[in-house]
């Protein structure tokens, strides 16, 4: 986690090999990633990022990445990622067609409808390494619950790294890094970071400062 600019994404695109480093070096396992085949390293990841742009072809296509679907796991991951009962009111049900400006039938998503599209897609590519960017940033309180509750099914037996402001959801993470100016500033579990009493406490504890009822109560007396 980390203020904006901090280098989040920008380090993830990195691990997923989206960037090359201008200095120096990103290891997997002990092995220098130049020394993987590009393919067959792209295959160790499925990632969501924060621009997402559905293709023009259907539901089951841009989950699948592909024509050949195996109806089973595409329903199971559209669960997961929590889209599949709103697919599954339509008519044409995963068979609905996406991108307006191609198909004058196809079905417009909203922005956490397409973010719960490319968590679907990510959990079929079913990559041992899973990167979030700020998977939950166009949702509603309640479809972020929804996904947090989810999110340990999904993540097991995987390495998974989440990206997030809201420093409510790193709790339940196993490591927490703060970046600032493109750094790791401080690295630990959520206990360890609130006891040291550093940037991670100043920032959750600014922001869970919302949240009480002193702070509540005050906000309503002001409207």
């Amino acid at each position: 986690m980390g203020l904006n600019g901090a280098g989040k994404t920008t380090i993830v695109k990195l691990m997923c090999g989206l960037y090359d480093p201008t200095e120096g070096e990103i290891f997997l396992n002990g092995i220098n990633v130049k020394n993987f085949n590009r393919e067959e390293y792209f295959k160790l990841f499925s990632a969501v990022f924060q621009d997402i742009f559905p293709i023009a072809a259907s539901v089951s296509e841009n989950v699948a990445g592909s024509i050949e679907i195996s109806k089973e796991k595409l329903s199971d991951c559209m669960k997961k990622a929590g889209i599949y009962d709103k697919i599954n009111s339509l008519p044409e049900k995963e068979n609905t067609k996406l991108v307006r400006g191609i198909y004058d039938d196809s079905l417009e998503l909203s922005g956490g409808e397409t973010q719960k599209l490319a968590l679907a897609k990510a959990l079929y590519k079913n990559a041992p390494i899973l990167l979030l960017d700020e998977p939950t940033a166009a949702l509603d309180p309640i479809a972020e619950q929804e996904m947090y509750m989810n999110y340990l099914d999904f993540s097991k037996e995987r390495t998974c790294v989440f990206i997030s402001h809201r420093l409510a959801s790193t709790r339940f993470c196993d490591k927490i890094m703060l970046i600032e100016n493109g750094e790791i500033a401080e690295l630990g579990t959520h206990p360890e970071l609130m006891l040291k009493g550093g940037k991670y406490a100043e920032l959750f504890n600014i922001q869970s400062s919302y949240y009480n009822d002193e702070n509540v109560n005050k906000e309503a007396d002001c409207l």
